[in-house]
């Protein structure tokens, strides 16, 4: 974790997503769905608070038309993601009342279908999170 906060300050400094990055191991091949970004289409809920991180569009760029929720609209500043590693990445930049300053860095973990990583609210540290796909009629 305390790579990803490292990298969370590069990231800030430098406009470019630098996570953490693992190795992947030699001959291994992401699914197509992981390389372009397409598995982070749809909703994802933060079970420990019933946020809600909704993904709508994954363009090949890197940018993420992306919408959160704490249950109202917080205003999304920047979403983007990327392949690094052997690992999908996004970071989710929040700009609203209470989350200027607000960021998620959060990669996909294939085993587990969850996006897991850290939140970093302004000004009050940092916090391990994890979101679940979130399925059915539900999901907004």
């Amino acid at each position: 974790m305390r790579l990803l906060t490292l990298a969370a300050l590069l990231f800030g400094m430098s406009g470019t997503l630098l996570l953490a990055e693992d190795s992947a191991k030699p001959g291994e091949e992401l699914p197509a769905n992981i390389v372009s970004g397409q598995v982070l289409n749809g909703s994802w809920v933060r079970p420990d608070g019933g946020y809600v991180l909704k993904i709508n569009k994954v363009e090949a760029n890197g940018i993420l038309q992306a919408a959160y929720l704490n249950p109202r609209p917080i205003r999304v500043a920047s979403a983007r993601w990327r392949v690094g590693g052997s690992r999908l990445q996004i970071r989710i930049d929040l700009n609203d009342t209470g989350y200027e300053g607000s960021y998620y860095l959060l990669q996909y973990n294939a085993e587990s279908g969850k996006l897991e990583g850290e939140y970093t609210p302004a000004g009050q540290g940092v916090f391990p999170v994890e979101f679940e796909r979130q399925f059915g009629p539900l999901a907004p």
